[in-house]
């Protein structure tokens, strides 16, 4: 009766302190679910956009081929500048970093690759173009700024970039 008795608390006590060490299985809270989305968007914020959605292309900075690609799906706003670089017949592409959108309006700041990187504050406005196959459709407006860290420099230009021909 001994033996039984004193299984039965030594079994107890195992019970017991099982149950102490395990946890039920639960989601965990990690902080303001906003600011988790903006860090998981990479600074891309959603936006009220009253751009249409096929306003997304190409729009060309230079003859050589340079263009500022705008992506907007899901009330985001993505895309990359690619540039030719001077002296060579290759492109260096600049993924944007940080936008926003707000109405017709829209900004971007692109990473930095060898201290240069380029932001852009302005709007997509309808082009002279008569239909979407055609240059100009859409027209990609406002200020583009180059900044060099290197050189602690800064440039910027107002644009006016064409959209190039859409083959839907």
């Amino acid at each position: 009766m001994r033996i039984v008795l004193a299984t039965l608390i030594l079994a107890s006590a195992l019970v017991a302190a099982f149950a102490q060490t395990t946890t039920d299985p639960a989601l965990h809270h990690r902080g303001d679910a906003s600011q988790n989305q903006t860090a998981a968007a990479g600074g891309k914020q959603r936006g009220t956009s009253t751009l249409p959605a096929d306003a997304s292309g190409e729009y060309l900075i230079d003859e050589a081929g340079s263009v500022v690609q705008i992506t907007i799906e899901n009330g985001r706003l993505d895309g990359y500048v690619s540039k030719l670089v001077e002296g060579l017949t290759s492109t260096v592409t600049y993924f944007f970093d940080r936008t926003t959108m707000n109405g017709d309006r829209l900004t971007f700041t692109t990473k930095e690759i060898h201290g240069i990187w380029y932001s852009f504050d302005g709007l997509i406005v309808r082009g002279d173009g008569q239909s979407k196959q055609q240059d100009g459709y859409y027209r990609l407006r406002g200020t583009l700024m180059t900044h060099d860290a290197v050189q602690k420099s800064q440039s910027s230009s107002t644009i006016n970039l064409k959209s190039t021909p859409r083959r839907d």
